[in-house]
């Protein structure tokens, strides 16, 4: 298209184009977004970004070449309906209306050749021919992510809720670390992973071209390079090793997450089907069957109907369950009742990281930042989310500690009696499971498809490599799940708290560092704004304790998890489920269950 010079004086842009501008101050220039409305052949509207020096003159014009809005003068637009390219050129402009020197705006869909308005200096109007977009062929990464942003509010607040909120695991992280301990973790982890969730939204919404931990990562470590006076290449050089290395660290986690429920999936069928006959092995198959249809949900914004029913309204049931499991039965009154021993500090090591892990859910928050419709709501996400999960948390952790001591499981239903309540809770259990395979696996997902230019909010177009968007997820979703389903084979318990230790192994790898101190990182070396010294302290303070916890976490639950497997592909055919009061080292085990409980 041809270039249109504003030159300066007045300019007034007609009624019939509307612009919302919004100005953001950084460092010397301004950063101005517009959205363009009734460009006649989308029927709705385009947006893009320029980046304005002080005498308004636009930095760049191919839409295409633009990956960071900081450096960009145009960008391609998108909307619901088609494809168009916006681009702004500037000039100095002293009018009433907008701040802009001169417009021009591009719009073409569906094969339609579309029209181009340029508003000069004095109003004069200069229109060329754009040749159309074939939205058919659109797999630029930037477009895709704009299509991404469908999300209401409560879809990010119901992913949240159903995927962090795991109160039933709080009494087992607690047996690890004592009550001292415990309650000092439950503590720290309210506070600082609601501080570092908020921070989280901050981050995404000064630089909401950064959608990933990876991307976070790579631009905080680029930045603070750059201010440091390294050159291009240097700062490239860290910008790449600091998404990489992030990369790896939540493919790593979400990973072994996704193994992780795999592993209850099973263990939760084997329990409620204990006179079947099938192996470890084969309930295994049959959840992986069964996971795989849901396993296609496309994004967030769909998956929140599967948080709902799947996710949060099970938990609702289950917490229920163990309300009434534990003041039915009231261990604390039972023979020899629960212990309480000093943590060992392998045990305590691995308690902090399996609090992590039940905190856990901070690196899918950019992901779920990036689909939302109004990004800003994010704090409003927040207060949903912890107004929720924190009342749980310490009432099932402090309650569910107090009923079983050091005894307190993992798979919290062995510590009940095998009344109809239970059986009820492993039957939720069963549909809640089914979210959490797909939650866990959601980010990295995403992460394959939009890499390798998979729209993932659309089905039959644009086609990728000659086949619908829909048969491409599926494909790719299914040799993805087909991995875990091997290591999930490979991992299947022999004795000892198998879960456990794979839960702070996780939580040590990743769940740590998303978690508890690299939104901490992102915030001090990407904010302009100064930070206060106390603050700044805090931060910093926060980054060294998730250091020394993952590093020394990582070690304990490695140790663990070698001792409670039986071995690669050697887990045993059935596992003996013992319900409460079976087991010698239950609460109840030498007075018996009371006899409402029977």
């Amino acid at each position: 298209m041809h270039l249109l010079r504003g030159g300066g004086g007045a300019s007034k842009v007609p009624a019939e184009v509307a612009l919302e501008l919004r100005e953001d101050d950084r460092e010397s220039c301004t950063t101005v977004t517009k959205r363009v409305s009734e460009c006649d052949s989308c029927g709705s509207s385009t947006a893009a970004q320029v980046q304005r020096g002080s005498r308004g003159n636009a930095l760049a014009e191919n839409a295409k070449e633009i990956d960071n809005p900081h450096t960009a003068g145009s960008r391609l637009g998108q909307t619901r309906k088609g494809w168009g390219n916006s681009s702004f050129f500037g000039g100095d402009e002293t009018g009433d209306d907008v701040d802009c020197g001169g417009l021009a705006a591009t719009c073409a869909w569906g094969g339609k050749r579309g029209r181009a308005r340029g508003y000069k200096a004095g109003g004069s109007v200069e229109e060329v021919a754009v040749d159309p977009v074939d939205e058919a062929t659109v797999t630029d990464v930037g477009v895709i992510k704009q299509h991404l942003r469908r999300a209401p509010d409560w879809a990010a607040a119901i992913n949240n809720i159903a995927f962090m909120c795991v109160p039933r695991a709080v009494p087992a992280c607690m047996a690890q670390t004592g009550w001292p301990l415990g309650l000092l973790s439950l503590a720290y982890s309210s506070i600082v992973t609601y501080d570092t969730g908020r921070l989280l939204g901050t981050v995404c919404n000064l630089r909401p071209e950064l959608s990933s931990f990876p991307e976070l990562a790579g631009e905080s470590f680029a930045f603070w390079r750059e201010r440091r006076g390294d050159a291009r290449h240097v700062c490239e050089r860290w910008r790449k090793g600091a998404s990489r290395t992030t990369l790896a660290v939540q493919f790593a986690t979400y990973y072994l997450t996704g193994v992780a429920e795999l592993i209850y999936f099973e263990q939760f069928c084997g329990q409620l089907f204990e006179r079947s006959g099938l192996c470890q092995w084969q309930w295994l198959l049959v959840v992986s069957l069964v996971s795989l249809p849901v396993l296609q949900v496309p994004t967030f914004n769909e998956s929140r109907w599967v948080a709902l029913f799947l996710g949060a309204l099970p938990l609702v049931l289950n917490v229920a369950v163990f309300y009434y499991e534990v003041l039915l039965v009231q261990p604390w009154n039972c023979t020899p009742g629960p212990a309480f021993q000093p943590p060992t500090t392998r045990s305590a090591f691995m308690g902090f990281a399996a609090f992590a892990y039940a905190f856990g859910g901070h690196g899918m928050y950019p992901e779920e930042i990036r689909e939302m419709k109004t990004p800003s709501s994010w704090p409003k996400v927040m207060r949903w989310t912890y107004g929720v999960a924190l009342p749980l948390y310490w009432s099932c952790g402090i309650l569910g500690y107090a009923a079983y001591g050091d005894f307190a499981q993992a798979n919290i239903n062995l510590n009940f009696p095998a009344n109809t309540a239970n059986t009820v809770s492993l039957i939720v259990q069963l549909v809640q499971e089914v979210y959490f395979v797909l939650s866990s696996n959601l980010v990295l997902l995403l992460a394959i498809e939009l890499g390798l230019g998979v729209d993932p909010s659309v089905h039959f177009r644009p086609k990728w490599k000659g086949m619908p968007p829909v048969l491409a997820r599926f494909l790719l979703r299914t040799a993805f799940f087909a991995t875990q389903v091997l290591l999930a084979q490979m991992l299947l318990a022999g004795e000892g708290d198998t879960l456990l230790a794979l839960q702070s192994l996780i939580g040590a790898v990743g769940m740590i560092a998303f978690t508890y101190f690299l939104p901490y990182v992102f915030y001090v070396l990407l904010t302009p704004a100064r930070i206060p010294p106390l603050y700044l302290g805090w931060c910093v303070l926060n980054v060294v304790i998730g250091f020394v916890v993952m590093a020394l976490g990582l070690v304990s639950s490695v140790q663990e998890l070698l001792e409670s497997s039986a071995g690669i592909f050697a887990g045993s055919c059935e596992i003996p489920y013992a319900y409460a009061p079976r087991d010698p080292e239950d609460p109840c085990a030498l007075s018996g269950l009371p006899l409402g409980a029977q």
